[in-house]
């Protein structure tokens, strides 16, 4: 039973390659899914007020009103940033009646979520939302718990996310554990396990504590052992990460490769010793949920270390699949690369098991079929959304 899903998404991050599989794959599987932006390309909703059809206008600003006054003094920042983008969700509106949508989706429980849910009032179904990690961890528990507490549905990535979304006050039994799949077809177990760097890909920001993994370069290049390092990615920290190099007389020892294409990431991963992604929580809470660049090595058996901040510790048992070892601490982070350096059988088995991790949580086949079901059981359950009656609005 397929029917018309409408997605809101702030922009096309390039970083969040695990939303385009998934509508890769939603319309493989002959879901019609629209896709609306708030900004960027063809697909963004233009700010236009009176593109809300007529006949839902009344009950548009109702909701709308509503909605930007129940923030007005609790978070007046998060009512004037709905007020701002009004206009769209005006034209969000027009996009739902015209494709017929039957579910509208809000990716990030941020202002899309709030758009989301008032174009869904205001026309008269439900609505659902994908949470991931910033927008939850990084936003006031009272201000989520608003912003979700009409949705039909939430579908968490990872545990940990899903566990913050319900201790925020959001109803345990509308969140449910949807992991990011993976198209395990184009990532066989391929690793050579005799690759000579550490590799990573990933946006540079504080959070992935990669000034941790240069230094930890530094702790093995003092041992003797001078492993490159492979780092792929733009960001704030780039400069700093540089600097960082410099001074600790690196430059030819830690190459940054900028952004690469997803087909030279998984190359990359494959020709690597390991991955490396040192995570770390900030201290506005931000950290990382599953990262993509974890998952595709699992799938192509090369090795991986992060940390206990991430949500990876919730799927890795320490040097059965993975290595585990606290943020920030550059000689754990050494220890951890030099023993898979120095030992053929654990790369071999960390390879193995990483393999049957990412067939068991994140084979792209199995995790879409979670997320068609989560989506069927949004679009029937009973919410306020669907106590509004026909007499409230008429269709034009």
């Amino acid at each position: 039973m397929q029917f018309a899903v409408t997605y809101l998404m702030d922009q096309l991050a390039p970083s969040e390659t695990f939303i385009q599989r998934e509508l890769d794959q939603l319309v493989k599987r002959n879901w019609p899914i629209k896709v609306c932006l708030l900004k960027g390309g063809p697909r963004q909703l233009l700010f236009a007020p009176f593109s809300c059809p007529r006949g839902f206008r009344l009950r548009f600003i109702k909701v709308a009103v509503a909605r930007v006054l129940e923030e007005l003094l609790r978070a007046p920042s998060v009512a004037l940033r709905i007020l701002k983008r009004l206009p769209q969700a005006a034209a969000l509106v027009r996009e739902v009646v015209d494709t017929d949508t039957r579910l509208l989706h809000s990716q990030f429980a941020s202002i899309t979520a709030d758009l989301a849910g008032i174009a869904a009032r205001s026309v008269g179904i439900n609505w659902s939302c994908s949470v991931h990690a910033h927008d939850i961890y990084c936003t006031a528990p009272e201000v989520t718990r608003r912003r979700l507490q009409t949705a039909a549905g939430i579908a968490a990535c990872t545990e940990q996310v899903a566990a913050a979304t319900a201790a925020a006050g959001v109803p345990q039994e509308r969140i449910h554990l949807v992991r990011h799949g993976l198209p395990l077809i184009d990532y066989p177990l391929s690793a050579a396990l005799a690759g000579e760097f550490v590799f990573i890909a990933c946006r540079l920001t504080r959070k992935k504590g990669l000034d941790t993994l240069i230094k930890a370069c530094a702790v093995l290049k003092g041992r003797g052992l001078k492993i490159p390092c492979v780092i792929a990615g733009t960001g704030s920290e780039l400069t700093k990460l540089k600097q960082l190099c410099a001074k600790l007389n690196l430059n030819d020892q830690v190459l940054f490769k900028g952004w690469l294409t997803q087909a030279e990431i998984r190359r990359q991963i494959q020709s690597a010793l390991l991955v490396a992604l040192p995570s770390r929580q900030t201290p506005n809470g931000d950290r990382d949920g599953m990262a993509n660049v974890l998952v595709e090595a699992l799938a192509l058996g090369t090795p991986i270390i992060t940390t206990t901040a991430s949500a990876a510790s919730e799927v890795i048992v320490n040097e059965k699949n993975g290595i585990l070892v606290e943020p920030d601490d550059q000689t754990a982070l050494a220890d951890a690369i030099e023993k898979i350096v120095g030992s053929k059988s654990l790369r071999a088995q960390l390879a193995r098991e990483g393999r049957k991790t990412a067939e068991s949580l994140f084979d792209g086949t199995s995790n879409i079929l979670q997320l068609e079901n989560f989506f069927k059981r949004a679009v029937v359950i009973a919410t306020e959304t669907q106590t509004l009656t026909q007499g409230d609005y008429t269709p034009t």
